[in-house]
């Protein structure tokens, strides 16, 4: 059985109490008062749809009670008609003014009383159904946002891991090559010692080349850890353009030397700095460095040029191949998730569109140079300020 909707009357002539019951019990579920004090005890306890509220009270009058039940986030969706021996304008307004729903003024009329106390509880039905529904969409909402900020961040995985994966061996080989170089150092090594006398000048020069191959591995491992790592959460910092650049040429350079392409890099000052995440620009920087290459494969001049310039308070990073241009058809795809012009197998489709979500999300922009001969993509990120340290 369903359950009777809710209404407190308050009125301090008990005559006035005993026809309001009479009319109304068949109805709804009843409690009464007869005074302010009294009502909003019994409000905190009784939680009514509607409040039946004589203006003239003994203590708090009506407009004092009503203040009340608005101020109260409980009771947000209980209706207050106001009920009054007199009918002046003055004290209508006030009603309204203090979150009345309504007025009425006595003796009543039942059957209008009736109609009133059955529109304002249906109101109160709808309302709070309506209040139910925007929590479950509210909830909703949030539990779709975050399926989708994870299927995200499953994607941009995936894109990084693709383009590493284009990447791994040419960064094997720029592993191996070292590699190879200390085991054959450490071979001469062995053999300078067994002189006699030792030829340490020689042996020191081994060591330094030594050193200088493993400052050479450890870049790479260093610029591999970060790159693989999530950096979607890393806060967006002030960093050199030239120190981007460099981490990310070290896992791309020997991919590009491997594919014969020679590579033109505009010197770049220390102090051109961007606003970014620096493992996410770099994620962005190996995909378009990566696209490029692909790009001039078959092409008998093969170069790609990299610059970086101040455009106002952006920062202009350009990678441009010796690629013949994009055709119209495919630039109002390429940004599209999974459009890809490459081989199957080849390529996911995913890293323009992401590259272009992550430096969308830096408050710049990715696009395509039309005014070039040649292939040329321009990244345009907010420039970084440098950070100045107070002398102790």
């Amino acid at each position: 059985m369903e359950e009777k909707q809710k209404v407190l009357i308050v009125d301090d002539e008990p005559r006035n109490q005993r026809i309001l019951f009479e009319t109304l019990e068949d109805l709804v579920e009843l409690k009464a008062a007869s005074s302010g004090e009294e009502a909003l005890s019994l409000i905190e306890e009784f939680q009514p749809d509607l409040i039946l509220l004589d203006i003239m009270l003994p203590g708090l009058d009506g407009y004092e009670v009503c203040k009340a039940v608005r101020a109260n986030g409980k009771t947000s969706f209980t209706k207050v008609l106001l009920i009054s021996g007199k009918a002046m304008i003055d004290e209508r307004l006030k009603g309204y003014e203090v979150g009345a729903d309504d007025y009425m003024t006595k003796p009543f009329v039942s059957e209008e009383l009736l109609a009133k106390v059955k529109v304002f509880l249906r109101l109160t039905l709808v309302e709070r159904h309506l209040n139910d529904l925007n929590i479950r969409l509210d909830e909703k909402v949030h539990e779709k946002t975050q399926q989708l900020l994870e299927s995200e961040a499953k994607l941009i995985s995936a894109a990084k891991m693709s383009a590493l994966g284009e990447m791994a061996g040419g960064i094997a080989h720029e592993i191996n090559t070292p590699l190879g170089t200390i085991a054959l150092i450490s071979s001469q090594i062995r053999e300078f010692l067994t002189e006699d006398p030792i030829n340490r000048e020689a042996v020191t020069g081994l060591t330094i080349v030594v050193d200088e191959t493993v400052e050479r591995i450890d870049k790479i491992i260093r610029g591999l850890r970060s790159f693989s790592r999530d950096g979607g959460q890393d806060p967006i910092q002030s960093i050199s353009v030239k120190h981007v650049l460099e981490e990310t040429m070290n896992l791309c350079r020997e991919k590009i030397k491997q594919s014969r392409v020679q590579l033109m890099e505009t010197p770049i000052p220390d102090d051109l700095l961007v606003l970014c995440r620096p493992v996410q620009l770099s994620q962005v920087l190996l995909n378009l460095i990566g696209n490029a290459c692909d790009a001039v494969e078959n092409v008998e001049n093969k170069w790609i040029q990299l610059e970086a310039e101040r455009d106002g308070s952006s920062i202009r990073i350009s990678i441009t191949d010796s690629g013949g241009g994009i055709p119209p058809g495919t630039q109002e795809k390429m940004f599209q998730p999974f459009f890809t012009t490459k081989e199957i197998g080849k390529g996911t489709g995913l890293g323009l569109s992401i590259s272009k979500g992550i430096i969308e999300a830096h408050h710049g922009s990715l696009n395509i140079d039309n005014q070039c001969k040649n292939t040329r993509f321009i990244v345009l990120l907010p420039a970084g300020a440098p950070v100045h340290v107070k002398a102790a």
